[in-house]
C-alpha cells in the first residue's frame, strides 16, 4: 500500500512541475548545452562502462579463468537494460547479472551468485565511502536550513550501511545463516544451496582481503568509477556555463544517487531528476538551469548507456545468429 501512495506522489509530482515550470526556459538552457564538452561527457560513459566490465571480469576470474573482456561487457550490458526497468537499487540487473553469468560462462548459481555479490560489495562500499563525505559536506553547509532533506539522506546512507554490514556478517557468520533459514519452511536442497553460495562467498572475501594488494586495487577502481560520475556532473554544468565547486558538486551527485536507489519508478525516473534540480537549486542555480542539467546528466549516465547496451546486445544477437561457434557459452539473451 505504502509503496503505490509514493507512486502516486511521485506522479503528482511529476505533473506539478510538467504544469508550473517554464518548460520553454529549459529547452533554450537545453540548446545552450556545449556540444564538445557533451561530447566528452558522453566518451567519459563509455570509459564507465569499460571499467565496470573490466571489474567484473576480475570477478569472474577468481571461479572461472578463461573469462573474455567481451563476455564480461555483453554480462554488463545486459544488466544495465534490467536496471533501467527495474525500481531502486537495481536489484532486477544483479539478477539479470547472475542469470547470464551462469549460463553465458557455463558457472553454476552459487558461483554465479558469488561473483554478483563480491562486486556488489566492492561497488557499495565504494560507494558508501563517497556518500559519507557527502552527507557530511551536506550538514555542515545546508544542514540547519534543509533539516527534512538531511533526515532523508541519512535515513538512506543508513539502510544502505546496513544493508552491507548484514551481508559482511553473515558471511563472516555463517551459522546465522543456518539458523534464519531453518526458522522458514524451506526445502532442504533450498537450505544447502543458500549455505553453499554464502559459505563460498565468505571465502572469496577472505581470499580477496588475504591478497591486499589486489583488494586495495579493487576498492580504488571502484572509487574512481563513482568519482567518474562526478566528474561527468561537473563536465555538464561546465557545459552550461554555470560555475560550482567541485566538492559541491560530488556531494550533489552522490547524494541524488542515493535518493535514486529509494524504489519509486523504473530506473528511478522522476525521483533522480527531482534530487538533483532540488540540490542545484539549495545552492542558487536557477531552476529551469537546473532541469536542464539533471536532463542532460541523466542522458549521458542513463539513456546513453541504455542505448549503446542495447545495440550492442541485438548486434551481438545477430552475429551469433550467423556465426555459430564464436567460443561464447550457448545461452539466449
Amino acid at each position: 500500500m505504502k509503496k503505490y501512495i509514493l507512486y502516486i506522489l511521485t506522479i503528482i509530482g511529476i505533473g506539478f512541475v510538467s504544469i508550473y515550470f517554464d518548460w520553454e526556459m529549459v529547452l533554450i538552457n537545453l540548446r545552450s548545452m556545449n556540444l564538445y564538452i557533451l561530447i566528452i561527457a558522453l566518451s567519459l560513459q563509455f570509459l564507465t562502462m569499460v571499467l565496470l566490465s573490466l571489474q567484473w571480469k576480475y570477478m569472474v576470474s577468481w571461479i572461472q579463468r578463461n573469462c573474455r573482456f567481451i563476455d564480461a561487457f555483453r554480462i554488463n550490458a545486459k544488466g544495465n537494460i534490467v536496471d533501467a526497468i527495474t525500481p531502486g537499487v537495481k536489484m532486477g540487473g544483479e539478477l539479470a547479472r547472475l542469470y547470464q553469468i551462469k549460463n553465458r560462462l557455463d558457472l553454476s548459481y552459487g558461483e554465479a551468485t558469488v561473483v554478483v555479490g563480491l562486486q556488489k560489495t566492492i561497488s557499495l562500499f565504494s560507494f558508501l565511502s563517497l556518500t559519507i563525505i557527502s552527507l557530511i559536506w551536506f550538514y555542515t553547509t545546508m544542514g540547519n536550513h534543509y533539516k527534512s532533506y538531511f533526515n532523508l539522506f541519512l535515513s538512506a546512507v543508513v539502510v544502505l550501511a546496513l544493508g552491507l554490514f548484514v551481508l559482511l556478517i553473515l558471511c563472516v557468520k555463517p551459522n546465522v545463516i543456518k539458523k534464519i533459514l531453518y526458522k522458514f519452511s524451506l526445502k532442504s536442497e533450498t537450505i544447502i544451496k543458500i549455505e553453499n553460495a554464502f559459505g563460498q562467498y565468505s571465502l572469496s572475501i577472505g581470499k580477496l582481503l588475504e591478497n591486499k594488494l589486489q583488494f586495495l586495487i579493487q576498492i580504488l577502481l571502484g572509487i574512481f568509477i563513482w568519482i567518474l560520475f562526478a566528474f561527468k556532473m561537473a563536465l555538464v554544468i561546465k557545459g552550461f556555463n554555470m560555475k560550482l565547486d567541485l566538492i559541491s558538486i560530488a556531494a550533489i551527485t552522490y547524494l541524488t544517487y542515493i535518493v535514486g536507489m529509494i524504489p519509486l519508478l523504473p530506473g528511478s525516473i522522476g525521483s533522480f531528476e527531482t534530487s538533483m534540480v532540488t540540490l542545484l537549486v539549495m545552492k542558487g542555480i536557477p531552476v529551469e538551469k537546473s532541469i536542464a542539467i539533471s536532463v542532460v546528466f541523466r542522458f549521458v549516465t542513463f539513456w546513453f548507456e541504455f542505448g549503446l547496451s542495447f545495440i550492442m546486445l541485438i548486434l551481438d544477437k545477430l552475429r551469433r545468429y550467423f556465426v555459430k561457434d564464436d567460443g561464447y557459452a550457448k545461452g539466449r539473451i
